[in-house]
């Protein structure tokens, strides 16, 4: 009897160990109460530094397949286009050396520009001489100058855009002097005057003009042009005395065909 007792009394102690200790693990934390202190395998795992951004986007590029660094620094670099002697290609825009200024014909003298006019001289001789074989119609270019004071500085004829005549320096005709007489083809020519005159009086006053007429040659006849420039400019007596002058040079152009041989 006292044995079963004492049995009953220590199933009763165990029981009630066995609640106490599972309302205390269920019991939630209280506030202040210190963490419990992690394993041993949390505090090297913790200790341990996290991976960069940097590492991470390099370990997912090499599971995609990507190439490392190793790899990449194998593929060869593509060379510049080189020329034969080992140099780059240079572009065919740049200038050779034998283009270059002061460089022409591998530093060859610069050209006798008087003896180029000369020849160009002597070209358009020979094409009149043939121009004269071949065509029967002709034209004259006949100039005269009026003015006391208006001198000229510079006169040129063109025909067809040439220059056939250039008049020498302090040219004067005071009657139709001709300039110009050689065969051309039949039809419809330009005939242009340039001149620069200036007041003997006071050289500072200048004026200019560029004339461009067209005339037409019949076929076997010559055609004169006479061709008269008028001065009547009084700005080098005038403006200096009473600051009051005018510019007054004109062209007057007239043309007469008459049949070859007559």
């Amino acid at each position: 009897m006292v044995r079963t007792r004492i049995r009953l009394f220590g199933a009763m102690l165990i029981a009630g160990a066995t609640a106490l200790a599972t309302l205390a693990v269920a019991q939630p934390r209280k506030p202040g109460s210190k963490p419990a202190k992690p394993p041993a395998a949390a505090k090297a795992d913790a200790a341990a530094p996290a991976p960069s951004a940097a590492e991470d986007t390099a370990a997912a590029a090499g599971d995609a397949g990507a190439p490392t660094a190793s790899a990449t620094s194998e593929i060869p670099s593509q060379a510049p286009e080189t020329s034969g002697d080992g140099g780059v290609r240079p572009s065919p825009l740049n200038p050779t050396a034998q283009e270059m200024p002061g460089n022409v014909d591998g530093g060859a003298p610069p050209p006798d520009y008087d003896r180029l006019l000369a020849d160009i001289a002597a070209l358009r001789a020979r094409v009149a001489a043939v121009s004269d074989n071949l065509y029967q119609s002709r034209v004259a270019i006949a100039l005269q100058t009026d003015g006391d004071h208006g001198k000229i500085a510079r006169l040129t004829v063109s025909l067809d855009d040439g220059v056939v005549y250039t008049a020498p320096p302090t040219f004067i005709a005071n009657d139709l002097t001709t300039v110009y007489d050689h065969a051309v083809a039949p039809g419809r020519h330009a005939i242009t005057v340039d001149v620069d005159r200036k007041d003997d009086r006071d050289e500072a006053f200048r004026t200019s003009q560029r004339n461009r007429f067209t005339v037409d040659v019949p076929r076997d006849n010559r055609l004169e042009v006479q061709v008269k420039v008028i001065d009547d400019s009084n700005m080098g007596k005038d403006f200096p005395a009473d600051k009051n002058g005018r510019y007054d040079l004109r062209f007057r152009v007239r043309a007469v065909a008459k049949p070859v041989g007559k």
